[in-house]
C-alpha cells in the first residue's frame, strides 16, 4: 500500500504558499509518498503552471508499479503528462504567452534539431528521451515547469478538466494523420479505452459510412454510443466478432493487447488500414507477417504524438466539437491520489478517465 502523508500536519500553509508544493513523488517503483518539493522558477525560455487537472493514464501505473522500461523513466519522478492549468509565471525570453493564460505542453522535449525533428516528427525526436512525467517533473503536483516553445494556448473560457485530455486526443489525431481520412469511409475502433473513445468522437467529424467500436464494459460501449459510435461490439460476448471481419475500410486499434492488433488486422478489408496505437508488452511478435501480406494491408505504428498532432488536437478542442469532458468519469484531489490509482486498476469501478485536481481553477 501507497503511504498517505498527514497533510495538515506536514504541510503548514504559510510556508507552502512562500516555498514549497505538494506533488506526488514516486521514489522508486511501488513506494510513492505524497510530499512537499520546492516550488520551481521558469527559467529561461519557461513557463510555470498552476496545474488544474491531471489525467491519470496507464503509463502512469506502469511507472507507479515498475513495469514501465527502464528506457523510459527517470526515478525519482512526479508523474503526470496528461494535463492542463494556468500560467502563473512567465520565464525571460518568453514571448507570446501571459500570466493568466489557459495552456496545454507536449510532453516529449525534443530537441528540434535531429532529422526526424525536422521532418516534424519530433515524437520521433533522435535525442536523449526526455517526457515531462518520466524525466522530468510531471503534473501531479500543484505547479509544473515547462518549456514554453511546447506550450499550447487554449481559450480564455476552457474547461481545464477537459483540457486535461488535449494529450491522448493529440496521440489519436498522430495517428489519423497517417491516415487517408474521406468521408464514406467503413471504420472500425479496437479498444474502448480513453484512446479508442476518443477516436470515435475524432472519427465522428469525418463523416464515415460505417463506424464500430470493439471492446469489453457495457458502460464504456455505451459511452462510445453516445460519443457518436454507429454499432458497438462486445468482444467477451456470446456473439461470434466473424461478420465484422474483412470490412473496414479503416481499423484504429488502442486496445494495448496482443489479441487487439490481431482482431485489428482482422477486421480490416484486403487493401485497407491499420493504424495501430496500442502497446502491448509482449517480447515477441502477436501476429504473423503474413496476416499483412496476403491482406495487402498498410499497417502503421503510432508512438505518442508529434507537435502538428497537438497543434491539430487543440484546434479541434477549440472548437467545441469533441465532447472531451463526458470520459471524465472519477476526480480526487491530490491527497486521495492512493484512492484514485486504485480506481484506475479496479475493472468494476466503471472508471474511464480519473483526474487529479492539484489546484482546481
Amino acid at each position: 500500500m501507497v503511504p498517505r502523508a498527514d497533510r495538515h500536519a506536514r504541510f503548514p500553509a504559510r510556508r507552502r504558499a512562500l516555498t514549497t508544493m505538494r506533488a506526488v513523488l514516486v521514489e522508486q517503483p511501488g513506494r510513492a509518498r505524497l510530499t512537499e518539493l520546492s516550488t520551481p522558477e521558469a527559467g529561461h525560455g519557461e513557463v510555470l503552471v498552476r496545474v488544474a487537472a491531471a489525467g491519470i493514464c496507464g503509463s502512469d501505473v506502469e511507472l507507479l508499479g515498475g513495469s514501465r522500461p527502464a528506457s523510459y523513466v527517470r526515478y525519482p519522478i512526479v508523474p503526470g503528462h496528461e494535463w492542463a492549468g494556468i500560467i502563473v509565471q512567465i520565464g525571460t525570453g518568453v514571448r507570446g504567452l501571459a500570466t493568466g493564460d489557459r495552456v496545454v505542453a507536449e510532453g516529449f522535449r525534443s530537441c528540434g534539431e535531429c532529422e526526424r525533428c525536422r521532418e516534424g516528427h519530433t515524437n520521433l525526436c533522435l535525442g536523449d528521451y526526455a517526457e515531462t512525467g518520466f524525466t522530468h517533473q510531471g503534473a501531479f503536483a500543484e505547479l509544473v515547469c515547462v518549456p514554453a516553445r511546447l506550450v499550447h494556448r487554449l481559450p480564455a473560457d476552457a474547461d481545464l478538466e477537459a483540457a486535461a485530455l488535449v494529450e491522448p486526443a493529440a496521440c489519436v489525431v498522430c495517428g489519423l494523420l497517417e491516415a487517408e481520412l474521406r468521408p464514406g469511409l467503413s471504420i472500425a475502433v479496437v479498444g474502448a479505452g480513453t484512446l479508442g473513445l476518443l477516436a470515435v468522437c475524432v472519427l465522428r467529424l469525418t463523416s464515415p459510412s460505417r463506424l464500430v467500436l470493439v471492446g469489453s464494459r457495457e458502460t464504456r460501449l455505451a459511452l462510445g454510443r453516445r460519443l457518436g459510435s454507429d454499432e458497438t461490439f462486445d468482444i467477451h460476448g456470446t456473439r461470434s466478432i466473424s461478420p465484422l471481419e474483412n470490412h473496414f475500410d479503416l481499423v484504429f486499434e488502442a486496445g494495448n493487447r496482443p489479441e487487439a492488433a490481431a482482431t485489428a488486422l482482422s477486421l480490416a478489408r484486403r487493401g485497407g488500414t491499420v493504424i495501430l496505437e496500442g502497446i502491448s508488452g509482449i517480447g515477441s511478435p502477436a501476429n504473423t507477417a503474413d496476416a499483412i501480406t496476403l491482406k495487402h494491408l498498410r499497417v502503421q505504428g503510432i508512438f505518442g504524438a508529434s507537435s502538428l498532432a497537438w497543434t491539430r488536437a487543440v484546434d479541434l478542442f477549440a472548437s467545441g466539437r469533441l465532447a472531451f469532458a463526458d470520459l471524465i468519469s472519477h476526480r480526487f484531489p491530490l491527497d486521495r491520489y492512493e484512492s484514485a490509482f486504485q480506481t484506475v486498476q479496479d475493472r468494476q469501478s466503471g472508471a474511464v478517465k480519473v483526474e487529479l485536481l492539484p489546484a482546481p481553477s
